[in-house]
C-alpha cells in the first residue's frame, strides 16, 4: 500500500507487477479488504501460464477471485498476459505494452529460486526483451514472463515466501547474486514467514 501510494504521489498512477502463485494470494486477499483507493493503479503480470483465462493454472483468475473482484477495480486498469495466444507473438505484444517503468514488482519465490518464470538453467535468463516465452521446468510448461531487466528497473521490488520448503530458496537470496537462484539476481525486500526465515542467517 505505501509504494502504490509513494508511486501515485510522486507520477500521478502507479504500475504494479503482481505475483502468481499460490504464496500471494492471502496478500491479495488483505489488499482487497483494505479500502485502498485504486484509482490509477494500473495491475501487471510476473508471468502467465499459457492456459485459458478460467483455468486452475492461471495467474490472472487467481488475481481476479482474490482481488480484482473483491476490490471492484475496473477491468481498464488491468492487463492480463493473454495466455491463449502464440506464447512468443504473446510476449511480444505485453513487452511493448509496459509502462515506461514498473513503480512496484511483487515476486514470489519457488523452492528452486525461480521468480516470475525466470527458472535455474534458463539459457536465455539474461535476455534483454522485455517479456518472452519460456518452457518452465514445472507443469504447465509454457509460459511468458517478464525478463530480469524489467523486473530489476521496476521502484520496488518486493519478495514474498512462506513455508519451510522456501527456507533454502530464501537463504540463498540472502547470500547475493548466484544465477542457480533466478531470485537472487534481483536486488529486493523479501517478506517472508518463521518457517520460510529457517535458514536465514
Amino acid at each position: 500500500v505505501a509504494a502504490i501510494e509513494r508511486a501515485r504521489s510522486d507520477r500521478g498512477a502507479a504500475h504494479v507487477a503482481l505475483a502468481g502463485g499460490t504464496t500471494p494470494r492471502r496478500a491479495y486477499e488483505m489488499l482487497a479488504a483494505d479500502g485502498l483507493d485504486w484509482s490509477n493503479v494500473h495491475l501487471w503480470f510476473g508471468d502467465e501460464r499459457c492456459v485459458p483465462p478460467d483455468d486452475r493454472e492461471s495467474n490472472y483468475r487467481m488475481v481476479r477471485e482474490a482481488l480484482l473482484e473483491p476490490a471492484g477495480i475496473p477491468s481498464e486498469q488491468v492487463h492480463p498476459i493473454d495466455g491463449t495466444a502464440d506464447p512468443d507473438e504473446a510476449a511480444r505484444a505485453y513487452g511493448a505494452s509496459l509502462p515506461g517503468r514498473l513503480d512496484l514488482a511483487l515476486l514470489g519465490l519457488g523452492e528452486d529460486g525461480h521468480t516470475a518464470s525466470l527458472f535455474p538453467g534458463d539459457p536465455l535468463l539474461e535476455d534483454p526483451a522485455p517479456a518472452r516465452a519460456v518452457v518452465a521446468s514445472k507443469p504447465p510448461p509454457r509460459r511468458i514472463t517478464l525478463g530480469l531487466g524489467v523486473l530489476r528497473a521496476a521502484g520496488e521490488r518486493i519478495i514474498l515466501a512462506a513455508g519451510v520448503g522456501k527456507a533454502d530458496a530464501v537463504a540463498a537470496v540472502l547470500r547475493g547474486p548466484d544465477p542457480a537462484y533466478p531470485a537472487s539476481l534481483i536486488d529486493a525486500d523479501l517478506i517472508v514467514d518463521e518457517a520460510a526465515a529457517a535458514k536465514a542467517t
